[in-house]
Protein backbone atom coordinates (compact mmCIF):
# COMPACT_ATOMS: atom_id res chain seq x y z
CA UNK A 1 0.00 0.00 0.00
CA UNK A 2 1.01 3.16 -0.64
CA UNK A 3 1.68 6.44 2.16
CA UNK A 4 -0.98 8.04 2.99
CA UNK A 5 -0.24 11.91 3.04
CA UNK A 6 -2.63 14.04 5.31
CA UNK A 7 -3.97 16.96 5.33
CA UNK A 8 -2.31 17.69 1.87
CA UNK A 9 -1.80 20.03 -0.31
CA UNK A 10 -2.52 19.72 -4.24
CA UNK A 11 -1.74 22.65 -5.78
CA UNK A 12 -4.81 23.44 -7.84
CA UNK A 13 -7.61 26.13 -7.56
CA UNK A 14 -5.36 27.98 -4.95
CA UNK A 15 -3.53 25.51 -3.61
CA UNK A 16 -6.83 23.45 -2.21
CA UNK A 17 -6.28 20.98 1.04
CA UNK A 18 -7.88 17.50 0.83
CA UNK A 19 -8.13 15.39 3.99
CA UNK A 20 -5.89 12.37 2.74
CA UNK A 21 -4.48 11.10 -0.57
CA UNK A 22 -2.83 7.77 -1.48
CA UNK A 23 -1.97 7.34 -4.77
CA UNK A 24 -4.59 8.37 -6.30
CA UNK A 25 -7.03 7.51 -4.31
CA UNK A 26 -8.94 11.65 -2.59
CA UNK A 27 -10.42 11.32 0.71
CA UNK A 28 -12.44 13.97 2.32
CA UNK A 29 -13.65 12.83 5.83
CA UNK A 30 -16.82 14.24 7.79
CA UNK A 31 -17.87 13.83 11.11
CA UNK A 32 -21.10 13.71 12.81
CA UNK A 33 -23.10 14.72 9.46
CA UNK A 34 -26.56 15.74 10.22
CA UNK A 35 -28.11 17.93 7.05
CA UNK A 36 -28.27 16.93 3.97
CA UNK A 37 -26.64 20.46 2.42
CA UNK A 38 -23.63 19.71 4.32
CA UNK A 39 -23.64 15.66 2.60
CA UNK A 40 -24.43 17.77 -0.82
CA UNK A 41 -21.50 20.28 -0.40
CA UNK A 42 -19.02 18.10 -0.13
CA UNK A 43 -19.78 15.79 -2.77
CA UNK A 44 -19.66 19.33 -4.68
CA UNK A 45 -15.95 19.94 -3.51
CA UNK A 46 -15.06 16.25 -4.40
CA UNK A 47 -16.43 16.31 -7.81
CA UNK A 48 -14.88 19.92 -8.21
CA UNK A 49 -11.53 18.31 -7.54
CA UNK A 50 -11.86 15.55 -9.85
CA UNK A 51 -12.48 17.76 -12.80
CA UNK A 52 -9.11 19.38 -12.38
CA UNK A 53 -7.89 15.47 -11.53
CA UNK A 54 -8.99 13.43 -14.41
CA UNK A 55 -6.91 10.61 -13.40
CA UNK A 56 -7.81 10.20 -9.37
CA UNK A 57 -10.92 8.76 -7.58
CA UNK A 58 -12.71 10.46 -4.44
CA UNK A 59 -13.97 8.96 -1.58
CA UNK A 60 -16.05 10.92 0.75
CA UNK A 61 -16.03 9.31 4.42
CA UNK A 62 -19.00 9.78 6.65
CA UNK A 63 -18.18 8.84 9.82
CA UNK A 64 -21.15 8.38 12.59
CA UNK A 65 -23.62 10.13 10.29
CA UNK A 66 -27.55 10.80 11.40
CA UNK A 67 -28.62 10.55 7.72
CA UNK A 68 -30.24 6.99 7.33
CA UNK A 69 -28.74 4.27 4.58
CA UNK A 70 -31.41 4.84 2.36
CA UNK A 71 -31.42 8.76 2.65
CA UNK A 72 -28.11 8.69 1.31
CA UNK A 73 -28.06 6.69 -1.46
CA UNK A 74 -31.50 8.42 -2.54
CA UNK A 75 -29.18 11.60 -2.47
CA UNK A 76 -26.43 9.70 -4.31
CA UNK A 77 -28.87 8.84 -6.70
CA UNK A 78 -29.90 12.63 -7.41
CA UNK A 79 -26.35 13.91 -7.20
CA UNK A 80 -25.66 11.67 -10.50
CA UNK A 81 -28.34 13.78 -12.53
CA UNK A 82 -25.87 16.58 -12.15
CA UNK A 83 -22.80 15.94 -12.51
CA UNK A 84 -20.66 14.32 -15.87
CA UNK A 85 -20.86 10.54 -15.85
CA UNK A 86 -16.76 10.35 -15.94
CA UNK A 87 -16.67 12.37 -12.58
CA UNK A 88 -19.83 10.48 -11.08
CA UNK A 89 -17.90 7.14 -11.51
CA UNK A 90 -14.76 8.09 -9.89
CA UNK A 91 -17.14 9.14 -6.56
CA UNK A 92 -17.22 6.09 -4.26
CA UNK A 93 -18.47 6.79 -0.16
CA UNK A 94 -17.92 4.80 2.81
CA UNK A 95 -20.00 5.53 5.94
CA UNK A 96 -18.58 4.70 9.52
CA UNK A 97 -19.85 3.98 12.86
CA UNK A 98 -17.84 2.71 15.83
CA UNK A 99 -14.92 2.35 14.00
CA UNK A 100 -16.51 -0.20 11.51
CA UNK A 101 -17.88 0.01 8.05
CA UNK A 102 -21.73 0.39 7.70
CA UNK A 103 -22.54 1.32 4.36
CA UNK A 104 -20.75 2.02 0.91
CA UNK A 105 -21.74 3.71 -2.77
CA UNK A 106 -19.96 3.08 -5.69
CA UNK A 107 -17.55 -0.30 -6.36
CA UNK A 108 -14.61 0.12 -3.24
CA UNK A 109 -11.85 -2.62 -2.95
CA UNK A 110 -10.51 -4.30 0.24
CA UNK A 111 -7.58 -2.19 -0.20
CA UNK A 112 -9.75 1.16 -0.15
CA UNK A 113 -11.15 -0.20 3.07
CA UNK A 114 -8.42 -1.19 4.41
CA UNK A 115 -7.18 2.88 3.60
CA UNK A 116 -10.35 4.01 4.69
CA UNK A 117 -9.83 2.73 7.82
CA UNK A 118 -6.41 4.03 8.80
CA UNK A 119 -7.27 7.48 7.83
CA UNK A 120 -10.40 6.85 10.25
CA UNK A 121 -7.86 6.26 13.03
CA UNK A 122 -5.33 8.41 12.50
CA UNK A 123 -8.20 11.62 12.28
CA UNK A 124 -10.22 10.12 15.54
CA UNK A 125 -6.68 10.04 17.49
CA UNK A 126 -6.39 13.98 16.54
CA UNK A 127 -9.39 14.42 17.77
CA UNK A 128 -9.06 12.69 21.01
CA UNK A 129 -5.55 14.59 21.45
CA UNK A 130 -7.29 17.95 20.71
CA UNK A 131 -10.29 16.89 23.55
CA UNK A 132 -8.23 14.90 26.03
CA UNK A 133 -6.42 16.29 29.06
CA UNK A 134 -3.07 14.32 28.79
CA UNK A 135 -1.44 13.67 31.57
CA UNK A 136 1.16 15.61 33.93
CA UNK A 137 4.23 15.78 31.89
CA UNK A 138 6.46 15.36 35.00
CA UNK A 139 4.29 11.78 35.59
CA UNK A 140 4.43 10.46 32.03
CA UNK A 141 8.07 11.45 31.60
CA UNK A 142 8.65 9.33 35.08
CA UNK A 143 6.92 6.16 33.90
CA UNK A 144 8.82 6.34 31.22
CA UNK A 145 12.09 6.26 32.91
CA UNK A 146 11.34 3.91 35.57
CA UNK A 147 9.64 1.31 32.71
CA UNK A 148 13.29 2.19 30.57
CA UNK A 149 15.10 1.25 34.23
CA UNK A 150 13.01 -1.84 34.93
CA UNK A 151 13.86 -3.27 31.18
CA UNK A 152 17.94 -2.51 31.56
CA UNK A 153 17.30 -0.41 28.62
CA UNK A 154 20.08 2.04 28.95
CA UNK A 155 20.38 6.20 28.84
CA UNK A 156 17.47 7.53 26.33
CA UNK A 157 18.64 11.00 24.58
CA UNK A 158 16.25 13.80 25.24
CA UNK A 159 14.38 13.72 21.58
CA UNK A 160 13.30 10.22 21.95
CA UNK A 161 11.63 10.39 25.35
CA UNK A 162 9.95 13.68 23.44
CA UNK A 163 8.92 10.93 20.61
CA UNK A 164 7.50 8.62 22.42
CA UNK A 165 5.76 10.94 25.13
CA UNK A 166 4.40 12.97 22.85
CA UNK A 167 5.54 16.23 24.51
CA UNK A 168 7.50 18.86 23.38
CA UNK A 169 11.21 19.33 23.73
CA UNK A 170 10.41 22.59 26.59
CA UNK A 171 8.06 20.11 28.80
CA UNK A 172 10.25 16.96 28.77
CA UNK A 173 13.10 19.20 30.04
CA UNK A 174 11.53 20.88 32.57
CA UNK A 175 10.05 17.62 33.83
CA UNK A 176 13.56 15.99 34.17
CA UNK A 177 14.74 19.03 35.64
CA UNK A 178 12.58 18.39 38.44
CA UNK A 179 14.01 14.60 38.84
CA UNK A 180 17.52 15.99 38.17
CA UNK A 181 18.82 14.16 41.76
CA UNK A 182 17.30 11.04 40.25
CA UNK A 183 19.45 11.21 36.79
CA UNK A 184 22.46 10.05 35.33
CA UNK A 185 23.53 12.77 32.49
CA UNK A 186 25.59 11.93 29.39
CA UNK A 187 27.43 13.65 27.03
CA UNK A 188 25.32 12.67 24.11
CA UNK A 189 22.11 14.47 26.31
CA UNK A 190 20.60 11.05 26.84
CA UNK A 191 19.43 10.48 30.68
CA UNK A 192 18.60 7.57 32.43
CA UNK A 193 17.42 6.94 36.36
CA UNK A 194 20.33 6.20 38.51
CA UNK A 195 18.16 3.70 40.61
CA UNK A 196 14.68 2.77 41.49
CA UNK A 197 13.50 6.68 42.55
CA UNK A 198 11.72 5.48 45.39
CA UNK A 199 10.46 9.15 46.71
CA UNK A 200 8.90 9.79 42.97
CA UNK A 201 7.25 6.32 43.10
CA UNK A 202 5.09 7.19 45.92
CA UNK A 203 4.35 10.55 44.60
CA UNK A 204 3.10 8.74 41.73
CA UNK A 205 1.20 6.33 43.71
CA UNK A 206 -0.43 8.85 45.54
CA UNK A 207 -1.41 10.71 42.20
CA UNK A 208 -2.55 7.38 40.23
CA UNK A 209 -5.84 8.31 39.52
CA UNK A 210 -5.54 12.07 38.70
CA UNK A 211 -2.97 10.89 35.97
CA UNK A 212 -4.75 7.56 34.86
CA UNK A 213 -7.81 8.17 35.28
CA UNK A 214 -9.50 4.63 35.11
CA UNK A 215 -12.88 3.57 34.06
CA UNK A 216 -14.49 0.92 35.79
CA UNK A 217 -17.53 -1.65 34.13
CA UNK A 218 -19.43 -3.91 35.91
CA UNK A 219 -22.69 -6.43 35.02
CA UNK A 220 -25.64 -7.27 37.01
CA UNK A 221 -24.69 -10.76 35.81
CA UNK A 222 -20.37 -11.10 35.93
CA UNK A 223 -18.77 -13.41 33.42
CA UNK A 224 -16.23 -15.48 33.80
CA UNK A 225 -12.54 -13.41 33.67
CA UNK A 226 -11.07 -15.89 31.45
CA UNK A 227 -13.89 -15.48 29.09
CA UNK A 228 -13.38 -11.86 28.54
CA UNK A 229 -9.43 -12.40 28.03
CA UNK A 230 -10.45 -15.21 25.19
CA UNK A 231 -12.82 -12.85 23.18
CA UNK A 232 -9.94 -9.88 23.62
CA UNK A 233 -7.57 -12.56 22.39
CA UNK A 234 -10.28 -13.27 19.07
CA UNK A 235 -10.57 -9.48 18.34
CA UNK A 236 -7.70 -9.07 15.92
CA UNK A 237 -9.05 -5.16 15.31
CA UNK A 238 -8.21 -3.81 19.13
CA UNK A 239 -5.12 -3.92 20.52
CA UNK A 240 -5.11 -3.99 24.24
CA UNK A 241 -2.74 -4.91 26.98
CA UNK A 242 -3.51 -7.04 29.49
CA UNK A 243 -2.55 -5.55 33.14
CA UNK A 244 -3.00 -6.49 36.91
CA UNK A 245 -2.95 -10.18 37.99
CA UNK A 246 -2.59 -11.33 33.96
CA UNK A 247 0.15 -8.92 33.50
CA UNK A 248 1.89 -9.33 36.81
CA UNK A 249 1.83 -13.21 36.53
CA UNK A 250 3.83 -12.73 33.16
CA UNK A 251 6.32 -10.71 34.65
CA UNK A 252 6.64 -12.74 37.90
CA UNK A 253 5.40 -16.20 37.49
CA UNK A 254 6.03 -16.85 41.04
CA UNK A 255 3.93 -14.60 42.53
CA UNK A 256 1.24 -15.72 45.15
CA UNK A 257 -1.72 -14.76 43.22
CA UNK A 258 -4.91 -16.87 43.73
CA UNK A 259 -7.92 -15.83 40.85
CA UNK A 260 -8.72 -12.75 39.11
CA UNK A 261 -11.22 -10.49 41.04
CA UNK A 262 -11.25 -8.05 38.31
CA UNK A 263 -9.93 -7.67 34.53
CA UNK A 264 -7.01 -4.61 34.39
CA UNK A 265 -6.72 -3.28 30.49
CA UNK A 266 -4.76 -1.13 29.10
CA UNK A 267 -5.36 0.57 26.01
CA UNK A 268 -3.72 3.72 24.09
CA UNK A 269 -4.94 7.29 22.90
CA UNK A 270 -8.97 5.71 22.69
CA UNK A 271 -12.13 7.90 23.24
CA UNK A 272 -14.25 7.53 24.98
CA UNK A 273 -16.66 6.36 22.27
CA UNK A 274 -14.31 3.42 21.69
CA UNK A 275 -13.61 2.33 24.90
CA UNK A 276 -17.65 2.07 25.64
CA UNK A 277 -18.02 0.34 21.89
CA UNK A 278 -15.29 -2.00 23.11
CA UNK A 279 -16.47 -2.89 26.41
CA UNK A 280 -20.49 -3.41 24.50
CA UNK A 281 -18.44 -6.25 22.47
CA UNK A 282 -17.37 -8.05 25.55
CA UNK A 283 -20.78 -7.88 27.27
CA UNK A 284 -24.08 -5.64 26.25
CA UNK A 285 -24.64 -5.98 30.33
CA UNK A 286 -21.50 -4.30 30.91
CA UNK A 287 -22.22 -0.35 32.52
CA UNK A 288 -20.21 1.91 33.77
CA UNK A 289 -19.19 1.21 37.81
CA UNK A 290 -21.75 3.77 40.45
CA UNK A 291 -19.89 5.08 43.94
CA UNK A 292 -19.14 1.74 46.33
CA UNK A 293 -19.63 -0.87 42.97
CA UNK A 294 -16.56 -3.13 42.85
CA UNK A 295 -15.89 -2.73 38.79
CA UNK A 296 -15.34 -5.74 36.97
CA UNK A 297 -13.31 -4.49 34.28
CA UNK A 298 -11.14 -1.50 34.54
CA UNK A 299 -9.60 0.11 31.22
CA UNK A 300 -6.89 2.29 31.48
CA UNK A 301 -6.24 4.86 28.79
CA UNK A 302 -2.77 6.00 28.73
CA UNK A 303 -1.45 9.05 26.13
CA UNK A 304 1.89 9.06 25.38
CA UNK A 305 2.88 7.81 21.98
CA UNK A 306 4.27 4.26 22.12
CA UNK A 307 2.21 2.23 24.90
CA UNK A 308 5.57 0.03 25.81
CA UNK A 309 3.50 -3.27 25.77
CA UNK A 310 5.22 -6.50 25.77
CA UNK A 311 3.99 -9.16 23.40
CA UNK A 312 5.38 -12.43 24.24
CA UNK A 313 3.73 -13.76 20.68
CA UNK A 314 0.15 -14.54 21.57
CA UNK A 315 -1.10 -11.54 23.88
CA UNK A 316 -0.16 -8.34 24.39
CA UNK A 317 1.11 -6.81 28.50
CA UNK A 318 0.99 -3.50 29.56
CA UNK A 319 4.22 -2.42 30.87
CA UNK A 320 5.55 -3.38 34.31
CA UNK A 321 4.80 -0.28 35.90
CA UNK A 322 1.42 -0.34 35.07
CA UNK A 323 0.85 -3.54 36.23
CA UNK A 324 2.30 -2.66 39.67
CA UNK A 325 0.10 0.42 39.71
CA UNK A 326 -3.04 -1.80 38.52
CA UNK A 327 -2.26 -3.73 42.45
CA UNK A 328 -2.09 -0.62 44.48
CA UNK A 329 -5.52 0.54 42.56
CA UNK A 330 -7.12 -3.25 43.36
CA UNK A 331 -5.52 -2.76 47.01
CA UNK A 332 -3.41 -5.58 46.58
CA UNK A 333 -0.83 -4.15 48.39
CA UNK A 334 1.48 -7.22 49.62
CA UNK A 335 1.44 -8.51 46.10
CA UNK A 336 2.42 -5.24 44.33
CA UNK A 337 5.41 -4.45 46.99
CA UNK A 338 6.78 -8.41 46.09
CA UNK A 339 6.29 -7.58 42.64
CA UNK A 340 8.36 -4.24 42.62
CA UNK A 341 10.97 -6.46 44.93
CA UNK A 342 10.83 -9.14 42.18
CA UNK A 343 11.65 -6.26 39.56
CA UNK A 344 14.29 -4.61 41.07
CA UNK A 345 16.03 -7.69 42.13
CA UNK A 346 16.12 -8.81 38.74
CA UNK A 347 17.35 -5.32 37.66
CA UNK A 348 20.55 -5.27 40.12
CA UNK A 349 21.26 -9.14 38.45
CA UNK A 350 21.11 -7.92 35.43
Amino acid sequence: MEKIKYDYRLGIKQETRVDAICGQLIFEIKNNVKDIRLFQSSLIRLSSILIDMPNHTGILILDETKLSGPRLKEEWDNFSRFVKPDIFSRLKLVVLSKYEVTEKIGDITKDETDIVLDIHEKYSQISIEKNVRKPDAFFEILRILIIQWFRGNGPLQVNKICQLSGYSYPAVSSALEKMELQLRKHSNRSVELKSFPQDLWFKLKAASDNVRLPQGFWANKPRDIEYFKNKILNKTNFEVGFGGIIGTKHYFPGIDLLGIPRLDLTVQKWSNSKIENFVKSLDPGLKKVQPGQLPQIVIHNIHRNEPLFVNDGSMLFADELECLLDLHESRLEQQASELLQFLMHKRKNE
